[in-house]
């Protein structure tokens, strides 16, 4: 913790008020005055004159859980402003989890959210079982970012049924058992639970917490609600409709009317208006009867680069996705089988996912890269009219024309004005950012420059005082981060400081550096004089400065 002293900036305090002209002091990592021309002491002095001082950010939806332990600066993060994260969602965190069944937990980790199975094994220390010992383990090393962890649900019943997780719904025993679990998570750190009613690893089997009945997920909400505490995060079936708004509702009977506050990722601009319509009014009624179901929002257009060699872009398409999980020689004799293409072409017709659409009029946003193009990008609107046959054989052909030595890109539909009207609900969340996972699919981090630069300077979709509020304060309400995301005497001093002229929300770039030799995709910001946690900066003139001041919340 540090001593500081910001001068000369306009406070954006993230509770919605309008900026004011103001220095920000702090004294052993703490604000302790807020006023205009503050008399200077001996604390390190940071320029704020022409930008904005506004509280650090808070991103509510990332899979870092497993990268700060090799990359404890969190980076990009902190270069975008942001102060602290919300970890283990989507059912999956580091903790609790029995070393038997550790192999498990890191298979499935590392397919749903495409993160090296290495990494895992060489970056990660593994010298705990229970959430107090991982959360030692966490403060031990340091952060330049707090991190606040939701208890994965697939782990919680993994510590509790062993490999029977995976193909059964628990006892009475042994939901008492998880219940009981889940408090001693809370008791020692965590802030809630995550689950999932979506996914599958990459045998195609459903995660854990998808075998939990209503039953087991009513135990674990009268845990959070008893503990005054507590919330949910969860993957709702997004692939189709009316799979995503029953298990809304069946998150909302379960938790939100028990009194636990709920969110859920997987929501944006890209539905038809009328399932928008109907997603939003779920919301508002659900927060209208309960604690509430609040959907998350990316500002960010979900740009993906389609790995062959490991993605869940094809997880519901069976066929395809086991050419994914294949070795090159399997993908070889797969792609030339005739009986592969007859279920890979039926397959094809039956699913179309957000990672990779099957429909007609997304055929020209897949841009294809490789030999047999020439090594020019073409879509597969393009290939079809040279080759014409249906789009699965199309794809085969052309993949085993380039010896799978090619590069896919899903581009995403520009829909700027449909998201702004969904960053103005107040029954939306801003998160959703995925931040730390799908290393070399898209880079998550960002999102808190793309909306200021997008949706404030440039459309003035929203004030600045608005947006700093979507980003600061109702994160930190909905997720119960007491002492985040308000810049007030008394709290600890993480602030952002930036030029919202300057700012610049880049395009992202490759660069091999995770354990084992594995590549990510990371994004630089401009515009950011200066992010700080507890006092002491951890970014300085867009660079980051090397220090770890934080820990888990």
């Amino acid at each position: 913790m540090a001593d500081l002293l910001i001068r000369g900036g306009d406070v954006v305090d993230g509770t919605g008020a309008p900026p004011r002209r103001a220095d920000v002091r702090v004294r052993a990592g703490r604000v302790v005055e807020i006023a205009p021309d503050l008399d200077p002491g001996e604390e390190p002095r940071i320029d704020a004159s022409g930008a904005l001082v506004t509280p650090g950010f808070i991103d509510p939806h990332t899979h870092c859980d497993p990268s700060l332990f090799w990359d404890p600066g969190c980076d990009p993060l902190p270069l975008h402003g942001v102060t602290a994260i919300v970890t283990g969602n989507c059912s999956l965190s580091l903790a609790p989890l029995p070393e038997t069944h550790r192999a498990d937990l890191i298979g499935a980790f590392s397919y749903i959210e495409d993160i090296p199975t290495e990494a895992f094994e060489l970056g990660i220390p593994w010298t705990w079982e229970s959430w107090a010992g991982y959360r030692e383990a966490q403060q031990t090393r340091g952060t330049a970012v707090r991190a606040a962890g939701l208890v994965g649900h697939s782990a919680l019943r993994l510590a509790v049924l062993g490999g029977d997780a995976w193909d059964r719904t628990a006892s009475a025993a042994e939901r008492e058992r998880l219940a009981t679990l889940l408090a001693e998570c809370l008791d020692a750190g965590a802030i809630g639970l995550s689950t999932s009613l979506a996914d599958v690893d990459a045998q195609g089997r459903p995660v854990p917490s998808r075998l939990a009945d209503d039953d087991e997920l009513r135990a674990l909400a009268a845990v959070l609600a008893r503990s005054g505490r507590g919330v949910v995060e969860f993957v709702p079936l997004i692939h189709t409709h009316d799979g995503r708004a029953e298990g809304i509702e069946r998150i909302h009977r379960c938790f939100g009317l028990a009194g636990v506050r709920a969110s859920w990722t997987g929501f944006g601009p890209g539905a038809p208006e009328r399932h928008t319509a109907e997603v939003l009014e779920q919301a508002r009624r659900t927060q209208a009867e309960g604690a509430g179901v609040w959907p998350q929002i990316s500002p960010r257009p979900p740009d993906v680069h389609i790995c062959l060699e490991r993605s869940i872009a094809f997880s519901f398409m069976p066929a395809w996705h086991r050419l994914v999980q294949a070795n090159p020689a399997e993908k070889r004799r797969m792609l030339a089988d005739d009986w592969w293409r007859g279920k890979a072409r039926d397959h094809w017709d039956r699913r179309s996912t957000p990672f990779f659409e099957t429909t007609p009029d997304a055929f020209g946003r897949l841009r294809l890269c490789g030999a047999a193009t020439g090594d020019e990008p073409i879509g597969l609107d393009e290939l079809l009219a040279e080759r014409g046959g249906h789009p699965s054989d199309a794809l085969a052909d052309w993949l085993l024309a380039c010896d799978l030595d090619v590069e896919i890109l899903k581009r995403a539909t520009e829909q700027t004005e449909a998201c702004a009207e969904l960053l103005r609900d107040p029954a939306v969340l801003v998160g959703s950012s995925d931040a730390g996972a799908h290393c070399e699919s898209f880079c998550g981090a960002g999102d808190t420059t793309l909306l200021l630069e997008r949706h404030v300077r440039e459309r003035g979709d929203l004030s600045i005082e608005q947006a700093v509020r979507r980003l600061t304060s109702e994160v930190a309400d909905h997720f119960g981060l007491g002492g985040c995301g308000r810049l007030q005497v008394g709290v600890p001093a993480d602030v952002a400081v930036l030029e919202l002229e300057a700012l610049r929300w880049h395009d992202d770039q490759r660069v091999v550096d995770l354990p084992g030799g594995g590549g990510r995709l990371r994004r630089e910001a401009s515009g950011y004089r200066a992010t700080v946690v507890g006092g002491v900066p951890t970014v300085r003139t867009g660079k980051a400065t090397g220090a770890r001041p934080a820990g888990p919340i």
